[in-house]
C-alpha cells in the first residue's frame, strides 16, 4: 500500500513528519492537537516552560533518530517543523533538500 500526502515524495515525507511531530508537540505539552498550528508559539501559546521543553526535546529524539533541536532558537511551531525536517534530511543532495525547505 502506497500513501501520498503531498504533491510529490518529499512533500509527503514532510507532511507525515509534520503529522508525528504535532502528536509529539501536543504530548510534551499538554496541548490539544487543534492547538498546535503552524503560527502557534511554544512559550507563549503552548505554555512551554523549561520541564516540557526537556520533555519535547526528548520526544523529538524519540521519534526522528536523535534529532536534537535548539528551542530557544525555535520560537513557533512551523520553525520547529522546518528544523526537525531538515535536521532528519540534512545528507540529501541540494535539490531534495530544497524540496523539503519549500
Amino acid at each position: 500500500m502506497c500513501i501520498k500526502a503531498g504533491k510529490d515524495e518529499l512533500d509527503s515525507v514532510k507532511n507525515l513528519m509534520g503529522m508525528a511531530l504535532k502528536a509529539v508537540v501536543a504530548e510534551a505539552l499538554h496541548a490539544e492537537l487543534e492547538d498546535v498550528v503552524e503560527e502557534a508559539r511554544l512559550v507563549e501559546d503552548l505554555r512551554m516552560g523549561s520541564k516540557e521543553a526537556r520533555a519535547l526535546q526528548a520526544l523529538i529524539a524519540d521519534t526522528f533518530d536523535g534529532v536534537h533541536v535548539n528551542l530557544t532558537e525555535t520560537p513557533t511551531y512551523a520553525a520547529l517543523l522546518e528544523r526537525v525536517v531538515l535536521s532528519e534530511f540534512q545528507n540529501l543532495g541540494d535539490e531534495a533538500a530544497c524540496g523539503l525547505a519549500a
